[in-house]
């Protein structure tokens, strides 16, 4: 079941990416959510929640989801581009007059590449911690 629900969302997942969902009807309206759907809205909450809703507002928890996954995709786009930059780098290294040296300062550059990727990744991590 975990395997066959990990697929979907993958499917799912590419489909987005793709922009296969863009051009749907309604993409970009608010969806027509009954008042009777309050009632799985706690007593407590519902003024709350029909004020956003009245204000266009996005609770900030769902805010700072969607930025969270922003950050992923750029750190990912980031990385794919840099890996490469440096892929095409090694290959002009052996190319080189000096292909040990240029070699060894390509392999400085990557490993810099994967400092930064890592302390992003802390960074991510942190924030989704405390979401």
């Amino acid at each position: 079941m975990s395997e066959r629900r990990n697929l979907i969302d993958e499917i799912l997942g590419d489909a987005f990416r793709r922009g296969e969902f863009d051009n749907l009807p309604g993409t970009g309206k608010r969806l027509a959510i009954e008042d009777d759907l309050d009632t799985y809205v706690p007593p407590e909450m519902r003024m709350a929640h029909r004020m956003l809703k009245e204000s266009n507002m996005t609770p900030d928890w769902i805010a700072e989801g969607k930025a969270i996954e922003d950050a992923q995709a750029k750190l990912l786009r980031k990385l794919q581009a840099d890996a490469r930059l440096i892929q095409g780098q090694r290959f002009d290294a052996r190319r080189s007059d000096t292909p040990e040296q240029t070699r060894a300062q390509v392999e400085a550059r990557w490993r810099g590449v994967q400092a930064r990727f890592r302390a992003d990744v802390a960074n991510i991590n942190r924030r989704i911690l405390n979401y």
